[in-house]
């Protein structure tokens, strides 16, 4: 039997899901979509409910198909009152509320010393459509695992999750670190820290090995606790009076020359 549509404002799990679009819950994670959503059943990410239109397009269609073989809890909502959770211009009509995956920085570490692979480190980025593309550039170019240091936006921000396309389940993620913290952990696990700076050695000179990588957000750079323990300082060196890059295409350029193969999750 098909349950009733959803069309009470103060329904507990409308209730949730606006919480988690305003940021005032941060044990879960709001997806939105059917590719995200897709991509959190591949990872086996348990979702506690999806929440969809009456009317759906194809792919969405499909999706919620599987959530419900996957026995998830499937509740259908009015239009307008899903369109309240929405965080798009264009709601996509099917959203989902799981709970948000935790990873342990020592783990991090250890297991980049093990595939003797990179960590990538983002130091103040609190544009969400950066950190998701630093999260994609990650999980596209073979980083083991990302670190968000406190002054960063989440990596489940819902716009994080977007702007990563898709990508944000198939690696760890660690947020709201210290640099303290990180600065001791690396030194546990004996991983260089490695900064990037306009001024720094063309990364072109620098063979990969296992490292922790970190980026700050342009115009502002890496904070000086963090240049003070670095061993190496890295460059992109840049042509036609060009002086910066966004903080992911450096990433990408980074991480794709520095990054072993094999460091996938």
């Amino acid at each position: 039997m098909e349950s009733l549509p959803i069309r009470s404002p103060q329904n507990a799990r409308l209730k949730r899901v606006r919480a988690l679009r305003r940021g005032r819950e941060k044990s879960a994670v709001l997806l939105e979509g059917a590719r995200v959503i897709d991509e959190a059943l591949d990872a086996a990410a348990n979702c506690e409910f999806v929440l969809h239109a009456e009317q759906l397009d194809q792919k969405a269609q499909l999706v919620l198909a599987r959530a419900q073989a996957a026995g998830l809890e499937c509740l259908p909502v009015a239009a307008e009152l899903l369109a309240e959770g929405s965080d798009l211009d264009a709601p996509t009509g099917i959203l989902a509320v799981m709970p948000r995956p935790r990873a342990e920085l020592d783990g991090l570490l250890a297991r980049a010393v093990e595939q003797q692979g990179l960590v990538l480190v983002a130091a103040g980025v609190q544009d969400p459509g950066n950190v998701g593309a630093l999260v994609r550039v990650g999980a596209g170019l073979g980083a083991v695992g990302l670190v968000f240091l406190q002054g960063s936006a989440s990596p489940w921000h819902p716009r994080a999750v977007r702007g990563a396309s898709g990508t944000t389940f198939r690696l760890p993620l660690v947020e709201t670190v210290t640099a303290a913290d990180l600065i001791a952990a690396a030194a546990r696990q004996e991983l260089p820290l490695w900064t990037t700076a306009a001024d720094g050695r063309p990364y072109t000179t620098v063979a990969p090995q296992a490292c922790v990588l970190i980026l700050g957000e342009e115009g502002r750079g890496v904070p000086a606790e963090l240049e003070s323990a670095a061993s190496e300082r890295l460059g992109i060196p840049l042509q036609r009076g060009v002086e910066s890059l966004n903080v992911a295409t450096a990433a990408a350029v980074l991480v794709a020359a520095l990054a072993r193969p094999g460091g996938e999750a």
